[in-house]
C-alpha cells in the first residue's frame, strides 16, 4: 500500500501530511498536521511518524513509502544517527516500521509528491492533527481549506 508524505514551512509556520493509497492508487486515508517552531526537515519527519501511526492504527501491514526528502529517506533507511532534533522523531519511525510484514522506502522527485505537499500545506492551517479515512470528506475538506488560503493569499492590504 504507497504512502507518501511531505512536510512544509512558511514564516513560522511548519507543517506536515500525506496520502495513504491502496494498491491500485486510490486514497483510502490521509493526514495533515501543524507544528509550530520546527525546521522543515523536522516537518517532513514528523509527517512521516505521523503516517506510520495512522498507517498501523487502521491495521496496514505492507507499506511502499514515498516522500522527496532524501535526507530523512535515507537516514531511515541507513538506521544512522544524525544527532540533530529530527533524530528522535526517526527512531520512533524506525521502531514502527519494525512492527510492519514489509516496506520499502523510495525517494522521490518533489513533482511526484503533490498530493502530500498539499496535504502539509492544509496541515499550515490546522491546529492540531487530523486524520480522515473517508476519501470523499477528504476531498470537499482540503477544497474548502485551500481555497481559503488562496483567498487569504489574494487579499490586499488596505
Amino acid at each position: 500500500m504507497p504512502k507518501n508524505f511531505d512536510g512544509s514551512a512558511q514564516n513560522v509556520c511548519q507543517a506536515g501530511g500525506g496520502i495513504i493509497c491502496d494498491h491500485l492508487g486510490n486514497t483510502v486515508a490521509a493526514y495533515t498536521g501543524n507544528l509550530k517552531n520546527h525546521t522543515v526537515t523536522q516537518a517532513k519527519g514528523m509527517a512521516l511518524l505521523w503516517g506510520l501511526t495512522f498507517a498501523t492504527s487502521i491495521g496496514i501491514k505492507h507499506l511502499e513509502i514515498e516522500g522527496d526528502s532524501q535526507i530523512i529517506m535515507e537516514t531511515v533507511s541507513s538506521r544512522s544517527v544524525v544527532g540533530w532534533k529530527v533524530d528522535s522523531i526517526l527512531r520512533d519511525s524506525r521502531m514502527l516500521l519494525a512492527n510492519l510484514d514489509g516496506f520499502t522506502i523510495r525517494y522521490i522527485f518533489r513533482e511526484g509528491n503533490a498530493a502530500a505537499d498539499s496535504m502539509a500545506v492544509v496541515g499550515r492551517l490546522q491546529n492540531d492533527l487530523r486524520c480522515w479515512r473517508n476519501p470523499k470528506l477528504l476531498l470537499v475538506t482540503t477544497k474548502v481549506i485551500l481555497e481559503i488560503e488562496k483567498t487569504k493569499s489574494n487579499d490586499e492590504p488596505i
